[in-house]
C-alpha cells in the first residue's frame, strides 16, 4: 500500500484570494502530497494564479451561500467525474458541504483539517478522520479517527554568523540593544497594541514585520506610548527567514487560538520565542516562555526576564529547535498526511 499512487481531491472555500494561513498550508500540502500523488484542488477563481504548478486547479465559485443547491451540485459533479480516493476539507465550511454528500460517495474517504476551535464539530464528526494542526483543537486525541499533524515550513537558507551580524547592525543602526521581532496581518486578534503598551520601558528595539488595516492606528499608538525610537516598522518583506536568524527573540501576542506560523518558521531556524498562552503554542513552548493573552503587566514582565536570561536561554531552547527542524517541515507534514491517509483507507478494506 505505501507506494499506492492516490487520486486525492483538496477543497478549500475562502473566497477573493486573499492568503492567510489557512490558504498558504493548502497550498504547501497540495504541492508537497503533488509530488507522490495525483493533487486535485478545488477552490475559487482568483485562487488559479498562486495555485502550485503541480497541483491541478478546478475553479469553483464559493462565493455561493451553502443553502445554493447549484454549489453541492458542482461540488458532486467534479468528485464524482475525478473518482478519488480521498476529498480532504480545509475548513470547517468545507467540511461542512463535503458531509452532506458523503452518503453519495460510499467508496470515498473524507478527510478534514481542523485549524481553529470556533468550528462546526457536528460536520468533523460526520468525516472518516480528522486532522487537528494542534492538541488544543481536539479534545479527544487517542480517537482512531484523529490525528494531530502540525503545519510544517520550508527551512529559508542558512545565514553565516558574520551575515547576522551584519543583519543586526543595519537594523540597529549603531545602537548595542537586543533585537525582538514579531509577524503579523495587524488584525485586533494579533494583539500587537498589547505588544507596544508591554514595550514601554523594556531596553530592546521591536521590529514589526507586515502591514494591514490597523497599522495606521498602531503607528499612532507608538507615538503616544513614545516608543518611535525604539519601533521600526518594516512592511512586507520576503526575507522573514533571515530576519528570524538575526534577532534575538521572537514575539507572539496573538488572543486566536490557531497556530502562528511564524512560531515554525523561528524554532526551525533557531530563534528563540515568548508568546501569549493559547492554542498551540503549548505543543512547543514551557510554561516559562508563555504569558496570559491580552494582559500588558504579563507580557512585560515576560519581555524583561526573558531578556535577562537570554544566553542561558538559548541553550534550553536546543532540544525544541531539534525537535522543530524534524518535525515542523513540509516534507514532514506531507509524510505524516499521506500515512493517515493511508492508515484510513486500510481500515476501509
Amino acid at each position: 500500500v505505501m507506494d499506492k499512487r492516490l487520486r486525492i481531491v483538496q477543497i478549500m472555500t475562502a473566497t477573493g484570494g486573499v492568503m492567510g494561513e489557512i490558504e498558504r498550508h493548502t497550498f504547501d500540502l497540495c504541492s508537497a502530497l503533488a509530488e507522490k500523488h495525483e493533487v486535485h484542488l478545488l477552490a475559487d477563481k482568483p485562487y488559479a494564479a498562486t495555485c502550485p504548478k503541480n497541483v491541478i486547479f478546478h475553479a469553483v465559485d464559493f462565493r455561493q451561500s451553502q443553502w445554493n443547491p447549484w454549489l453541492y451540485w458542482q461540488i458532486a459533479q467534479l468528485i464524482n467525474h475525478l473518482q478519488p480516493q480521498l476529498v480532504h476539507a480545509q475548513s470547517a465550511r468545507a467540511s461542512y458541504l463535503v458531509s452532506k454528500m458523503k452518503w453519495f460517495f460510499q467508496h470515498v474517504m473524507f478527510v478534514a483539517t481542523t485549524h481553529c476551535l470556533k468550528t462546526n464539530h457536528h460536520a468533523y464528526g460526520l468525516m472518516d478522520g480528522v486532522i487537528a494542526t494542534n492538541t488544543s483543537l481536539v479534545a479527544d486525541v487517542s480517537d482512531e479517527k484523529v490525528r494531530v499533524i502540525y503545519h510544517g515550513s520550508k527551512p529559508p537558507f542558512a545565514l553565516t554568523p558574520h551575515e547576522k551580524k551584519e543583519i543586526k547592525l543595519r537594523l540597529l543602526v549603531g545602537r548595542e540593544q537586543p533585537l525582538i521581532m514579531t509577524v503579523g496581518h495587524f488584525l485586533a486578534s494579533e494583539g500587537l497594541d498589547v505588544l507596544l503598551r508591554a514595550c514601554v520601558d523594556v531596553d530592546a528595539k521591536l521590529l514589526i514585520v507586515g502591514d494591514g488595516v490597523e497599522r495606521k492606528r498602531l503607528e499612532k499608538l507608538t507615538k503616544t506610548l513614545n516608543l518611535e525610537q525604539q519601533v521600526q516598522w518594516l512592511g512586507q518583506r520576503k526575507d522573514i527567514g533571515h530576519l528570524l536568524q538575526s534577532v534575538d527573540l521572537c514575539v507572539i501576542s496573538s488572543m486566536s487560538d490557531e497556530f502562528p506560523s511564524i512560531m515554525t518558521d523561528a524554532l526551525q531556524v533557531g530563534c528563540p520565542v515568548i508568546a501569549t498562552d493559547t492554542g498551540g503554542v503549548k505543543d512547543w513552548l514551557s510554561e516559562g516562555l508563555l504569558c496570559p493573552a491580552n494582559n500588558v503587566e504579563a507580557l512585560h514582565s515576560l519581555l524583561c526576564d526573558t531578556l535577562r536570561r537570554l544566553p542561558l536561554l538559548r541553550k534550553n531552547y536546543l532540544p525544541i529547535f531539534l525537535r522543530a527542524q524534524q518535525e515542523l517541515t513540509l516534507a514532514t507534514m506531507a509524510q505524516r498526511t499521506q500515512d493517515f491517509y493511508l492508515a484510513l483507507l486500510e481500515q476501509r478494506r
